[in-house]
């Protein structure tokens, strides 16, 4: 059976458009798994690098349970080894403008976890007494009801620590339990314990809904900056070599801005508009020239 004339070059040509679209796919991810490492690197270096990570564990530590807390220090020492090795990668290539806009956007994000726990601890609080309150008010009733006492012994077993606190705030019922480090004193049965595990795991949906509009906030203003800030010099002057190189026809192919995004770092769509405003620039320069050039002549 013939093929009609061009049939067989066309599937060709959008298999070989196929693989550029996938190779193009690709340097664009790797470009962004790029600028990611540089950012963490420059947040590696930033000064307020500890005080967003304090920040962090501090919210960490409200709503972990005691037993729990050597899992968050063991977390803290790995991170340590993390963070060196993003500050390894550091290569200072920031504009000023850049650097102060990372220094607020930090800022603004420490401030947003101080808020954050604040909030955590409030709830916390709150609603530890008021769970232990109730809870104590059932065991009461079912005393008054049956004269049957829940014994701290049946169904768990308790360490000698817990038992001293149970004793110490047996013997002081007048304590400010909202003093207390941690619910040690406040959870010294099993009962008590799940019901408490529950309050924290209503608590987190609850503040993670309240807080992530604020946290989206912040991810957009990071997006807008950089949307609209001025591209780097040093990626400037390779493309502005490009143009003179080819000053009789600015405009580059596919292939071209493929190796301009890998030379520069740049996504595709900044190439593409830099190149817009270059010509327009260019443009606006060829008619003041000529326009001055016609007026010499008429004199």
């Amino acid at each position: 059976m013939m093929m009609p004339p061009g049939g067989g070059g066309s599937g060709g040509g959008g298999s070989g458009g196929g693989e550029d679209h996938h190779r193009k796919h690709e340097l664009l991810q790797q470009q962004e798994y790029e600028i990611m490492k540089l950012l963490k690197s420059e947040i590696a270096v930033h000064p307020l690098c500890e005080q967003l990570l304090s920040a962090h564990i501090g919210c960490l530590r409200v709503a972990t349970p005691i037993d729990h807390l050597p899992l968050i220090d063991a977390q803290l020492a790995q991170s340590q080894h993390l963070l060196r090795s993003y500050a390894s990668n550091h290569r200072n290539i920031l504009s000023s403008q850049d650097k102060h806009e990372l220094h607020n956007v930090l800022g603004q994000y420490v401030l947003v976890l101080c808020s954050f726990k604040e909030q955590l601890q409030n709830h916390v609080r709150v609603h530890a007494v008021e769970a232990v309150s109730a809870c104590r008010e059932i065991e009461q009733s079912l005393h008054d009801l049956t004269g049957v006492t829940l014994e701290e012994g049946t169904g768990t077993t308790m360490s000698e620590d817990e038992e001293e606190i149970q004793m110490d705030y047996g013997n002081d019922e007048s304590g400010d339990v909202n003093d207390m480090m941690g619910f040690g004193p406040l959870l010294p049965t099993e009962s008590e314990r799940t019901l408490m595990d529950r309050v924290r795991q209503e608590l987190k949906i609850e503040l993670k809904q309240g807080f992530r509009s604020r946290i989206e906030d912040v991810r957009e203003e990071i997006l807008r900056k950089r949307r609209a800030g001025k591209l780097p010099g040093d990626t400037t002057s390779v493309l502005k070599q490009w143009w003179q190189q080819h000053s009789k026809w600015p405009y580059p192919t596919e292939d071209d801005k493929a190796k301009l995004v890998e030379e520069t770092g740049l996504q595709l769509k900044q190439i593409n508009n830099w190149f817009i405003n270059q010509r327009k620039r260019n443009w606006h320069n060829n008619s003041n020239s000529v326009t001055s050039l016609k007026s010499k002549r008429k004199r």
